[in-house]
């Protein structure tokens, strides 16, 4: 017997909305993974037209400005307010994405290996205090799924984002020494700032962060994904696919929907970035300095 919807009083399509919703999901997991891709991606939206308005405003500047002090103080300005946010936001974000996924990877597939209540919150407890994070995390996943491993580069870019995340929001200020040194506490002692592969020291430069530096951040949470759902052979992992395909339709990947961008595009106009850091970085800081005083 068929149910019309729209004729039901509220109560009863309050009941019939749970009930359906109850037989859609019923044994199925949701996470903040899901949510998690979706900022990502409107973080890189904004990176993208932000760095594209900016490479446009520094060529513009090429034409209007009497000097490339000139230049760098209105790049400076512009990347500060319009560009830093978006930028850190997806690396941060993705770093955190990974995270998320690890977790409901997880649990979806202990789960499905049908184990008691007792038994998963044990392993799950486990699985949480492991370290390094969220590598740890990602082999085991690995064992459990009977995937392929990992592979040095990508634990390298996994490891050195997590890293960069882990450090721009919890690491000590960085003092500088009677001797010119940089030292910065760690575990108690001084040591000098940690440096990372693939990405810049925030404290280091008025324009760390590069449309590159996101790029990379969300290519390294897609592969990790795309390896794990690509070689694993165990059948446990289906239900967790199948979660993924229920939720969204871009297969857990970032760059399996991003709306109005291709990614040869994206890399283009990182380049086009790239290339006009290179030209502005070769101000002096005692020239923007000098520029300030005299003109601002």
């Amino acid at each position: 017997m068929s149910i019309d919807y729209f004729n039901l009083d509220k109560g009863d399509k309050e009941h019939f909305a749970k009930r359906v919703c109850q037989t859609i999901w019923a044994g199925k997991h949701i996470s903040s993974w899901f949510f998690l891709r979706d900022a990502v991606r409107s973080s890189f939206l904004y990176s993208f037209h932000a760095a594209l308005e900016w490479v446009k405003l520094c060529e513009r500047g090429r034409e209007k400005c009497n000097s490339l002090a000139a230049r760098v103080h209105i790049a400076n300005t512009n990347y500060s307010l319009k560009l830093s946010g978006p930028l850190l936001s997806t690396i941060i974000l993705s770093a955190t994405c990974i995270e998320a996924f690890t977790r409901h990877c997880y649990v979806s597939v202990l789960r499905s290996k049908h184990i008691s209540d007792k038994t998963l919150c044990d392993n799950v407890s486990k699985f949480d205090k492991m370290k390094p994070k969220p590598m740890a995390q990602i082999e085991r996943i690995v064992g459990e799924v009977k995937a392929g491993k990992i592979s040095e580069p990508m634990k390298n870019e996994i490891g050195d984002l997590a890293k960069f995340r882990n450090d721009v929001m919890h690491s000590d200020p960085i003092y500088h020494t009677q001797n010119a040194e940089l030292e910065q506490i760690k575990h108690g002692k001084g040591r000098k700032p940690r440096r990372y592969k693939y990405y810049p020291d925030v404290t280091l430069s008025n324009r760390p962060l590069r449309l590159t530096h996101a790029i990379l951040a969300t290519i390294t949470h897609d592969e990790l994904i795309e390896h794990i759902q690509n070689t694993s052979e165990d059948a446990n992992i289906l239900k967790f696919l199948e979660e993924v395909e229920m939720t969204n339709s871009d297969k857990g990947l970032i760059w399996g929907f991003m709306p109005g961008i291709e990614y040869e595009q994206a890399k283009l106009i990182a380049e086009k970035m790239n290339r006009m850091n290179k030209e502005l970085n070769k101000v002096t800081l005692k020239e923007q300095i000098d520029f300030i005083r005299e003109n601002i």
